[in-house]
């Protein structure tokens, strides 16, 4: 119990107001025991104690790299059900830049196919090797489902793949250039507003950015090109540059993640 107990005060070091130990007795007691019963769990949240606050990169790859269904129901649990634990915003606080001009005469049949994505510009979400999403039709006539697949060089210098369902929505058929993404990641509920900013003549490619929330205070932004094909061709980069650069995004700031793996 004392081992215990000093792992939960571990924690401190890795989130914002520090846990609170009561709250995650009483309410979460199983939740925690089972994540220090489990050597990835325990070493995720070792890992995070060494990234202080702030350092989003540190964080995210810890999670990355030993999360499990474990590390999800504790977070479920002891963040999102009872908040006894605040998750540190980043700092300095994003603040989204939506850009305002979206396609038009946009519907999720347009999404539907398995994409590779061949350019993103957040260095911590974006820029996995290996990324393939697919998109197939759900539950109902107006929600896509969607797969996404991805590699994790790990800290531990191993490289992993990792999997992440979500549902894609259109809420407002008059804007049908803005796409909802929901999903549960990490223990926690994440919706993200996604615009097209641009779509291949052909339907070759898909200009996105996206503005999502963790938490009330937490927010995140990002950008990425879905191409059919692995490789993107030079015409279809320089016209998504242009549109980018239109839209006030950092277009030389954009990664290029290996595809077609």
């Amino acid at each position: 119990m004392v081992a215990f107990l000093l792992f939960l005060g571990f924690l401190s070091t890795a989130f914002s107001a520090g846990p609170n130990i009561p709250c995650m007795m009483f309410n979460c007691a199983s939740q925690s025991a089972k994540c220090f019963a489990n050597s990835d769990c325990r070493a995720l949240m070792m890992c995070l104690t060494k990234c202080g606050q702030t350092n989003q990169t540190c964080m995210f790859d810890c999670i990355y790299s030993y999360e499990n269904d474990i590390f999800d129901d504790f977070m479920k649990c002891a963040s999102t059900e009872h908040n006894c634990i605040e998750l540190a915003p980043p700092d300095p606080p994003v603040v989204c830049k939506k850009p305002t001009q979206v396609v038009q005469n946009f519907s999720l049949d347009m999404m539907e196919g398995s994409w590779y994505i061949v350019k993103g510009l957040n260095p911590i979400y974006d820029c996995f090797d290996c990324q393939i999403t697919r998109f197939y039709k759900g539950d109902s006539q107006s929600m896509l489902k969607v797969n996404e697949k991805f590699e994790i060089h790990t800290v531990m210098g191993t490289t992993i793949t990792r999997y992440v369902n979500e549902s894609v929505t259109q809420p407002d058929p008059k804007a049908c250039g803005i796409i909802k993404y929901s999903s549960n990641q990490m223990g926690h509920n994440t919706i993200s507003e996604w615009r097209v900013l641009d779509r291949g003549q052909n339907g070759e490619y898909l200009f996105m950015y996206y503005c999502g929330s963790i938490a009330a205070n937490y927010f995140y932004e990002g950008s990425v090109v879905y191409s059919k094909n692995a490789q993107l061709s030079p015409e279809a980069w320089t016209n998504i540059q242009k549109v980018g650069m239109g839209q006030g995004l950092k277009m030389n700031n954009f990664c290029s993640p290996k595809a077609g793996c």
